[in-house]
């Protein structure tokens, strides 16, 4: 849009107020912008985070033990984070780092599992033993037996309506 073009517009609206009797007043209905709070960082110090990934690291390229004392938390994180096609081992290990790290910041603890009930077996849903024409059959017997007045034949079951 050219500055021309805009000028035009702008006359416009303020003519569209001057018709109306419009006026621009601040009247303090619009709230100001308020502060936001502060992007949450890590607790820990970028030396404890190296080293963090260093251990992860070693652990990874030790086969991942079981032995060593973080390895239940290292694991749970490894098994639960996507991985990555072509990823090195190093930034596997700053990926589970920065999930530890989120971890520690929220307080979630990794090692203790909450027990998840066993699934119930349902009961098998029934189902009609007759074919779709027989039922398709008595639709129209029932039918044909209300329009005749429902007469109580010996022929007709009479107890089953």
């Amino acid at each position: 849009q050219s500055p021309k073009d805009r000028a035009k517009e702008i006359e416009g609206v303020l003519d569209w107020c001057r018709t109306y009797n419009v006026k621009p007043v601040d009247d303090g209905s619009v709230p100001g912008f308020k502060k936001i709070g502060s992007i949450p960082i890590s607790r820990r110090s970028p030396e404890e985070r190296k080293d963090d990934v260093d251990n992860i690291l070693t652990w990874i390229r030790a086969g991942k033990p079981e032995d060593d004392d973080m390895a239940d938390e290292f694991k749970k994180i490894d098994t639960m984070l996507p991985k990555k096609k072509g990823q090195s081992p190093k930034d596997r290990a700053r990926e589970i780092e920065s999930c530890l790290d989120w971890c520690r910041q929220r307080n979630v603890t990794l090692t203790d599992e909450p027990t998840v009930a066993a699934f119930e077996k349902l009961p098998s849903v029934p189902v009609s033993k007759r074919s779709p024409e027989d039922r398709e059959q008595d639709v129209d017997n029932i039918l044909s037996w209300i329009r005749q007045g429902k007469p109580s034949d010996l022929d007709t079951p009479g107890d089953e309506f």
